[in-house]
């Protein structure tokens, strides 16, 4: 083999990724997959092209039913750019995780009341057991006391309240908004017990794909999970992340470990943005959890620059 044939092979090593993909996105016989992609991988690139191949050949089966396919990413930019790349395209609905989640439970002003009559008054007896415990007067015990009013007052309010609002992008202080947090934690509750919600979820999206899993919330994509399990046959799950790249902590702990035996796991290892010598460190770092990359052929080796300055210079030349 000669030198130009063996290059060419490792650029095109992820080549078959996107066919792996698309091969699980069969509505006749659906794969939920979870794809892994390291920093520089195309994570975003093969997002992308997904959703151009259900564009074009999933879309007279989804338009009728009047579905769509869930995108959920991490940030508005990102929503911003995937919208762009699919061209506005209605059929592809991505959200951050917080506008996804309001879009399934706005309305449900009822069964939100109830859910916050009963996290507030759990709330209100852990601080009551807490206050009974700790010493009076102190600081602790001042604030207690404000979180129990604070509780109260709301609880008290509730009642009156026809609906409720949220805005994902805004800071919710009105009486009767919902916070960031209550947003996630009321859909989370949902999905786990309400079947009609269940219904709604898979009525509305046989397809969602989820960037950035590693940083999404872990009780949001355990109830997603749990739904995935019950209507494998309706619903596919697409996971894309690297644990390597988690920020958050509020992500899943070993996502990617213990799949479902039936799930896809592609894997992406070429790295199109690094310079060899950068690969090779974070293969080094990658070392344990067994993720290695690869870089291009035409990837520069890279440089390191070390800068040593005596600490007794009291300026110094950026």
């Amino acid at each position: 083999m000669n030198t130009l044939t063996r290059t060419k092979g490792i650029d095109n090593l992820d080549d078959h990724v996107d066919d792996e993909i698309a091969a699980c996105l069969n509505l006749k016989a659906p794969r939920s997959f979870f794809l892994f992609a390291g920093a520089g991988a195309g994570k975003t690139r093969s997002l992308v092209t997904a959703l151009h191949y259900i564009q074009k050949n999933l879309a007279e089966q989804l338009r009728p039913q009047g579905q769509q396919v869930g995108v959920i990413t991490y940030t508005n930019a990102a929503c911003d750019e995937i919208k762009r790349r699919t061209s506005f395209d209605s059929l592809i609905d991505v959200r951050t995780i917080h506008s996804f989640s309001w879009s399934l439970i706005e309305g449900l002003n009822r069964d939100i009341c109830n859910w916050l009559l009963s996290k507030l008054s759990d709330d209100i007896s852990q601080l009551e057991f807490e206050e009974s415990k700790g010493r009076k007067g102190t600081k602790a015990s001042v604030a207690r006391q404000a979180k129990i009013e604070s509780k109260k007052q709301r609880m008290a309010t509730l009642p009156r309240i026809k609906s409720f609002n949220y805005s994902s992008t805004g800071d919710n202080r009105r009486h009767d908004a919902l916070s960031h947090a209550e947003v996630l934690q009321i859909t989370t509750h949902f999905i786990r017990t309400k079947s009609a919600m269940q219904h709604i979820l898979i009525g509305r999206y046989p397809i969602l794909l989820i960037d950035e899993s590693q940083d999404t919330n872990r009780e949001l994509l355990d109830a997603l999970f749990s739904v995935q399990s019950a209507f494998q046959n309706k619903f596919i799950l697409g996971l894309l992340g690297d644990m390597m790249q988690r920020i958050y902590h509020e992500g899943k702990e070993g996502l990617g470990e213990d799949l479902p035996q039936d799930w896809a796991t592609p894997e992406k290892v070429l790295n199109h943005r690094s310079p060899k010598r950068i690969i090779t460190l974070i293969n080094k770092i990658r070392g344990t959890a067994g993720k290695q990359q690869e870089p291009r052929s035409t990837a520069p080796d890279g440089v390191v620059r070390m800068f040593v300055l005596s600490n007794r210079h009291t300026q110094k030349s950026p």
